[in-house]
């Protein structure tokens, strides 16, 4: 298992759906389905994230964000 599905397999976990269901969703961009069951402190946590564009840049330019990336490219 690489850090990626290390990750998928965490996230799937706290969000209470099969890692498949979320490598899906992230490949889909499509993540309403994946964030369903997610805890509300945790869902206001993202959603602060999102709605802020500097956050979200530095997030989307992180090392792992972009390893992510990459891996979810080869798909």
């Amino acid at each position: 298992m690489n850090n990626i599905d290390a990750i998928i397999e965490a996230v799937s976990k706290k969000l209470n759906i099969s890692p498949e269901k979320l490598r899906q969703a992230l490949k889909t961009g499509d993540m309403s389905s994946a964030l369903t069951n997610m805890p509300k402190k945790d869902l206001d946590k993202l959603n602060s994230v999102l709605n802020d564009p500097g956050l979200m840049e530095a997030v989307m330019k992180s090392k792992q964000a972009q390893e992510l990336k990459k891996q979810m490219g080869k798909g």
